[in-house]
């Protein structure tokens, strides 16, 4: 597997099956809900990787200022067309390069869209971002899956995805360990013509590894769950929930160091 050298983000052809890949129902509601409780009313939130707007648009609709940073033209599109009155402000842009000049009292990350930045180093320069453009008191939800399962994948795993009815979705997935790159491809067969196939590659971390870049940028770790339920993280998760403030935070003194978590 080649090394890839620029962040990653969805084409034109995943961009058009994205909101059957993760339709509303998928963990939207939870998801809203807990970013909700994370900002304070009517506050400003900053969502890198926004996509379709499958959450932007339900926290806009709640009253909060949403602007969704993205850096593929066919995403936005798609959130365009489903937010024609543009209450998400969209705008193009790479997370781990794109400084929007303002501060936020939530930056959020979903649905591994952080590993799509396909270096540490990349990693790095979006947290030391995210950082800026927190607002005092402010903060920081990612939400990843958790690599253990894929660390020690020997040859292929393929799993099947139903779209709909009409249409399905075979994926199969590679890792190459050393870098810890992880090459999905994901072909569409519905009715409509002949199959449609894509590829991207992400960088998966682990959860140590995300906490020490999050401490070089000025973030700690606060609270990491299972789930948007706030399900406790164990050894046995699938993928987490974490929340980091900025290292300056009240919430963090007095602890030591360390700060505060709930795994």
């Amino acid at each position: 597997m080649t090394t890839p050298t620029s962040h990653n983000h969805y084409d034109e052809k995943l961009a058009g099956v994205y909101d059957r890949m993760y339709p509303l129902e998928f963990d939207t509601g939870p998801a809203v809900d807990l970013l909700a409780e994370l900002t304070p009313p009517g506050g400003r939130i900053l969502e890198l990787g926004v996509g379709t707007g499958r959450i932007a648009l339900p926290l806009a609709q709640r009253g909060y200022q949403v602007l969704g940073l993205d850096a593929s033209e066919a995403m936005l599109a798609q959130l365009k067309k489903a937010d024609p009155e543009g209450t998400v402000e969209g705008v193009l842009g790479d997370f781990t390069q794109t400084h929007t000049g303002r501060e936020f009292d939530l930056v959020s990350v979903m649905i591994n869209t952080f590993f799509f930045a396909v270096t540490q180093e990349q990693q790095l320069s979006a947290l030391r971002l995210v950082r800026e453009q927190l607002a005092p008191g402010g903060r920081f939800l990612l939400e990843v899956f958790d690599p253990a399962s894929y660390h020690n994948l020997q040859g292929q795993e393929v799993s099947f995805r139903q779209l709909d009815p009409g249409s399905f979705m075979l994926n199969t997935v590679t890792v190459e360990r050393s870098l810890q790159l992880l090459l999905a491809t994901h072909t569409v067969v519905d009715g409509g013509g002949a199959p449609q196939t894509t590829q991207h590659v992400i960088r998966y971390a682990f959860p140590s590894e995300l906490d020490l870049l999050a401490r070089l940028s000025g973030l700690r770790l606060v609270h990491r769950w299972e789930d948007w339920s706030k399900q406790p993280y164990t050894a046995r998760s699938t993928r987490h929930v974490s929340v980091y403030a900025r290292d300056d935070d009240p919430v963090l003194a007095g602890d030591g160091g360390d700060g505060s978590c709930d795994a």
